[in-house]
């Protein structure tokens, strides 16, 4: 309001706006006092309305400590009493001690108090455990131009669910962490257990299939070879679970190939007949389509049979007994290509890369209480990486199912090389 009418009984005019209401003090010079027009401008409705409209508690302090606006969410953070004004002459004083009341103890008390004094530590960012469990955090940052600080904005918010998010996470690491330890420590015993049965068991074998031991039938021979490719197989699946549990990942890998001349339609068909033996007959029906001939492959013949037969198995296991599970080759392009077609539960999009990580298995395998370990996709991928190929898996066009297909380039075989055992004629 005017305080100089424009004549006798005239009627006041309308006042200035609210953030000129009061006259501000002067410097010397007439100058006004540094933060007195920002606090005044501070205190008018706009700035209440965008306080207000904060997601935090919030509270305009000027640099002497005394309070000049909170928004209505500090209040309903801090529960404040209806007559509590922290704006009020004592205001500020009485705030500090409602909200010391509310921390658990005189050691926390204090140190809310002697952070909150004007000339006290500056905490830019601290959070308060509450007697009724709730955690708050205060943030504070400052107003005012370089040189003219008048005061600051502090905000205070709920982080009760973070810090509980964080905390159950961390929980989960830990668990984490121990059944990683676990899961290693298990890897070295079984590697410890297992090496050397299989060493005895690979040895004898090899010492029967010697030419020098005397001529083997046929049957026998085929028996001795089966025996001898998958007790390499699991040579080197033992070989290689401390790296797959993450005990030592710079260590041992699947054994290094032992290249032959190995000839791809004879492999395939060697193991969809060993796979009809072993199921008698019963399950998917399983079938093989391979040409005839075809380059020969300079690779080793018992890694990639150890592969192959699991892509078969896998396929076999998670297809039901009415289903099919087609094996197929083709050389093109200077390449060979195997697909395993199967007419089973299929593998989920987002898991079609991660179910050749070790001890992986897609949600719909463990839901349906499908045996296995996780292991064996990751070692077949291991074999074929090691001859340069690829392996992959895709869902199949038409119908439920999957489809893992092996690519593996072509490599000139050496006119002196031996065989590389099965599909590549005898054993070297």
């Amino acid at each position: 309001m005017s305080d100089n009418p424009t004549g006798p009984g005239a009627a006041p005019e309308p006042g200035p706006p609210e953030k000129y209401a009061a006259p501000a003090p002067e410097e010397p010079g007439g100058a006004p006092a540094p933060g007195v027009r920002e606090e005044a401008g501070l205190a008018g409705p706009l700035v209440a309305e965008l306080l207000d409209a904060l997601p935090q508690g919030a509270a305009l302090v000027r640099v002497d400590g005394r309070i000049v606006r909170v928004n209505r969410r500090l209040r309903v953070l801090l529960r404040l009493p209806d007559d509590l004004d922290p704006t009020a002459p004592g205001g500020r004083e009485r705030l500090l001690g409602h909200i010391a009341s509310l921390l658990p103890g005189p050691g926390e008390r204090a140190r809310f108090l002697a952070a909150a004094r004007p000339h006290g530590p500056v905490t830019r960012t601290a959070d308060h455990l509450l007697t009724d469990g709730r955690i708050l955090r205060r943030r504070r940052s400052s107003l005012g131009g370089p040189g003219r600080p008048w005061g600051h904005l502090l905000l205070i918010e709920d982080v009760t669910r973070r810090h509980e998010a964080r905390e159950d996470l961390d929980q989960r690491v830990r668990r984490l962490a121990a059944l990683t330890d676990e899961r290693a420590a298990f890897a070295g015993r079984a590697l410890h257990e297992l090496r050397t049965p299989l060493a005895t068991v690979l040895s004898f074998t090899e010492l029967l299939l010697d030419p020098a031991g005397g001529p083997l039938d046929p049957e026998r021979t085929a028996f001795l070879e089966a025996i001898l490719r998958n007790v390499r197989r699991m040579v080197s699946i033992a070989e290689n679970l401390p790296r797959a549990a993450g005990e030592d990942p710079s260590g041992p890998r699947a054994a290094a190939p032992r290249p032959g001349r190995v000839l791809v339609p004879e492999l395939v068909e060697r193991v969809v007949l060993d796979a009809l033996q072993r199921t008698g007959g019963a399950g998917p029906y399983l079938t093989a389509d391979v040409p005839e001939g075809g380059p020969p492959l300079y690779a080793d013949g018992w890694l990639l049979t150890g592969a192959l037969e699991e892509l078969v198995a896998n396929a076999l296991r998670f297809t039901p007994a009415d289903g099919r599970v087609e094996v197929g080759a083709r050389f093109d392009d200077a390449q060979w290509t195997v697909r395993v077609r199967d007419t089973g539960i299929g593998v989920p999009l987002e898991y079609q890369e991660e179910v050749f990580t070790p001890y992986v298995r897609a949600p719909n395998a463990r839901r349906g209480g499908y045996p296995g370990t996780g292991l064996g996709l990751a070692g077949a991928l291991e074999a074929v990486r090691l001859h340069g190929g690829t392996l992959t898996v895709r869902d199949r066009r038409s119908g439920p199912g999957a489809v893992f297909t092996v690519r593996l380039p072509r490599r000139d075989v050496p006119e002196d090389s031996a065989r590389g055992g099965p599909g590549g004629g005898p054993v070297p």
